[in-house]
């Protein structure tokens, strides 16, 4: 007996044209990806083809003149890095043309897009160790020593990227003497110009030991506690990130810090009240209470850490949601510190009598 399904759909459910193989519509093979430049090409006038106006023909022979026209065109969509990068150090490591630059001048044309072209390129690992490889590093002496500010920094950002998660790039920065210059620019630069300076020293330490030795042979040590209570909040938030990441990778680097008042310098920061640097900050204070003894900093009566901690806690910004980190931390740190007693203010004492 044949089903009738004609008159017979259920409401609602899905029913299903006969097949009719006439009807059928062969889906197009599509092109395959491409993989240069002028495959690209082939590939867009392929996936393009069965949009055209019926009866359309296929490819045509082209002809020389549009060949040519479209062999120039796509060469000049081409980049010669290796050739890019070579002509950028030539300008930047002309001591005449960057000498030449004066303290407030802003960098002309040529010497701006020297900097933009090493730095569009340079976050590649395989480009920044050939930029090396070219004699790259040539325009460090040269631009580092600029009276120019927008010049060194500029400079410096170079550094930053060269030597982030490479250790090739680390150990020639570390050949060249540069964490010495970095270190001594971050003692005299200021604002986001220091903030870049920070940001070079952390790239050139990062996972590498040497560099982090070099670092406090050249006074980082007490650069880097001083600048935790630094009044921009973008200084004291990598200052902090760099205490305590030493403090917990390098042997030797909480001792340093503690012997430069880190503590005292951390505490004045928190003094301040919540903020963006607060987080970073509240870190490198537990990388540094980690160990079998407390600092004995804590129980100075000057720096009066446990009363500025107990101030923070009971503000009620720390309740925020944004500041979950914050509490967490802050929480770790009041149980290290459960022993150390609060110090009462001289003119409290004075008040009871």
């Amino acid at each position: 007996m044949e089903a009738n399904n004609s008159g017979n759909e259920v409401a609602g459910a899905l029913t299903y044209p006969d097949r009719d193989d006439e009807n059928v519509e062969t889906v197009p093979i599509q092109p395959r990806q491409p993989i240069n430049l002028q495959g690209l090409l082939r590939f867009a006038m392929e996936a393009t083809k069965r949009e055209d106006a019926p009866g359309t023909s296929g490819f045509r022979r082209m002809d020389e003149e549009r060949r040519a026209f479209l062999e120039e065109a796509l060469n000049s969509m081409s980049v010669d890095v290796p050739k890019l990068l070579k002509d950028a150090v030539k300008i930047l490591s002309d001591p005449e043309k960057i000498n030449s630059i004066q303290m407030d001048q802003d960098p002309p044309d040529d010497v701006a897009a020297a900097f933009f072209n090493i730095q569009e390129f340079i976050c590649d690992i395989d480009v920044a160790n050939d930029f090396h490889k070219i004699g790259g590093f040539s325009i460090f002496p040269v631009c580092l020593s600029s009276q120019n500010a927008t010049v060194r920094i500029e400079a410096v950002s170079i550094l930053a990227e060269m030597c982030q998660n490479n250790p090739y790039g680390q150990a020639r920065a570390l050949d060249a003497n540069l964490m010495q210059v970095v270190v001594q620019l971050a003692n005299t630069e200021e604002g986001n110009f220091l903030v870049t300076c920070l940001y070079a020293i952390s790239c050139m330490c990062r996972g590498y030991g040497p560099a982090c030795d070099e670092l406090f042979a050249n006074g980082g040590g007490p650069l880097l506690s001083e600048l935790v209570r630094n009044s921009n909040i973008r200084v004291r938030t990598k200052a902090a990130f760099l205490v305590s990441f030493l403090a917990i990778n390098h042997r030797s680097a909480k001792e340093i810090f503690l012997e430069n008042n880190v503590i005292g310098n951390i505490a004045e920061s928190l003094n301040r009240g919540i903020d963006c640097s607060t987080s970073c900050t509240l870190h490198a204070l537990h990388a540094l209470l980690q160990g079998p003894k407390l600092p004995p900093q804590v129980n100075d009566p000057t720096i009066k850490l446990k009363n500025v901690l107990v101030k923070l806690q009971n503000t009620k910004e720390i309740e925020y949601a944004e500041y979950s980190d914050e509490r967490k931390v802050l929480k770790n740190i009041m149980k290290i510190l459960k022993d150390v007693p609060t110090i009462e203010d001289a003119d409290d004492e004075e008040a009871d009598r």
